[in-house]
């Protein structure tokens, strides 16, 4: 076993249920940003501060974070503004971050504009020990195979606690996520329990063909040593022609390619002992690929979405999950439900943009396409245009 799969081990956590409920004179991040202590994985995943959502004024309501109802695992947060406009957003942390992930990415967006905002850890636990070493404990109550149901859990609940709050429900629930937590709203317009959903940069989980199993076992062997073995990568699916974006790759390499694989493996396949770069699903016993099923994206999408992905990802190949996705979706004749729109310069996470300045940030695509989904679900003109192609302004505020 790797050293890098060794930090995902196996242990009890247990938890006791928690609910608190706060009254606060602002809901948004207003006051953490003048202070420097803005959640850190909120950090992760964002572009520089000039692209944040623009706070004018404070957003007060109630702030109810703890542990879900008969799921005391999944850790939570839901914020109700005082001024709510009648609609819920709901989220699903990516990867192995948090409930406060989405605190500038969309929730600050969402507040500012009245909506209601809840978001979910998905039952993740880990401890950042230092700069270089993640405990990634894991547990039935951790795997993949629960998200989905820990994020239709929260809709419900929220939804539930929104009429107390409001004396009425919500009239429309909407989904938003990136990475993993994409693929989870994904999950969530397939299954139905929303209204509409936005998606960036997506993880596409199929048991049949494609997926990170397959795909990055193959993009570790591509670059095992230098020269790469491009097209070894371009068969991967990674983007592999200019070397402007090699130190990106590189950087995707040393620090996701194999962490994440590792902690998948020790999930759906935690009888596999080799290297990380000779594992082959395909050789695998039949019952890896049958848990995959289980929890798999189907395609047969019940309500509308809009899929956002960046050309140069070097976590999720484009081709293997955005383009995939979208022929999945076809292929189910369902292509009248979903908008799909690639970004030539972006890659998974705009915190990139930060270290490489050629990178396109995704959250200002991603504000536009929650905006258009909302006017294409209730039927009222678009206040921004969903544009395929381009750059999104660079302005500075």
């Amino acid at each position: 076993m790797s050293l890098v799969r060794a930090f995902g081990f196996r242990i009890d956590l247990p938890r006791l249920p928690v609910l608190t409920e706060t009254d606060l004179p602002d809901l948004t991040t207003r006051a953490q940003r003048a202070a420097g202590t803005v959640a850190p994985d909120a950090h992760h995943i964002v572009p520089p501060a000039w692209l944040w959502a623009n706070l004018d004024a404070p957003v007060p309501g109630r702030l109810i974070e703890g542990t879900l109802p008969d799921d005391h695992h999944a850790r939570f947060l839901l914020r109700l503004p005082r001024d709510w406009n009648g609609r819920l957003v709901v989220a699903a942390a990516s990867g192995i971050t948090d409930e406060r992930t989405y605190d500038l990415y969309f929730s600050d967006f969402a507040l500012s504009r009245g909506y209601a905002f809840a978001a979910t850890d998905k039952g993740v636990r880990r401890a950042v020990l230092d700069a270089d070493t993640v405990l990634m404990p894991l547990t039935p109550q951790s795997s993949l195979r629960r998200w989905t149901s820990r994020l239709q859990a929260l809709a419900s609940f929220a939804r539930q606690t929104a009429k107390r709050r409001y004396g009425r429900a919500p009239e429309k629930t909407y989904a938003v996520g990136l990475s993993n937590g994409g693929f989870l709203a994904r999950r969530a317009a397939e299954s139905g329990f929303v209204d509409g959903a936005v998606e960036v940069s997506g993880v596409l989980w199929r048991a049949a063909k494609g997926n990170l199993l397959r795909e990055l076992p193959a993009a570790l062997r591509a670059t095992a040593r230098k020269p790469w073995n491009r097209p070894a990568l371009r068969r991967a699916g990674m983007p592999a022609g200019d070397a402007r974006w090699d130190p990106l790759l590189a950087h995707y390499r040393a620090i996701y390619w194999e962490s994440s694989l590792g902690l998948f493996l020790s999930d759906l396949d935690p009888d596999y002992d080799g290297p990380a770069e000779d594992y082959d699903l395909d050789s695998r016993p039949a019952s890896v690929r049958e848990t995959i099923s289980g929890f798999e994206n189907t395609g047969d999408l019940r309500a509308p979405l809009i899929s956002i992905s960046g050309r140069h990802d070097f976590l999720i190949s484009c081709a293997g999950h955005a383009e995939s996705y979208r022929d999945l979706v076809r292929s189910r004749g369902k292509e009248s439900l979903h908008r799909m729109l690639f970004v030539e310069n972006a890659s998974h996470i705009d915190s990139n943009a930060a270290a490489f300045p050629f990178v396109e940030p995704l959250m200002p695509r991603a504000h536009a396409a929650f905006e258009d989904l909302v006017a294409w679900v209730e039927k009222t003109p678009s206040a921004s245009p969903l544009k395929t192609t381009g750059r999104s302004s660079r302005r500075r505020r």
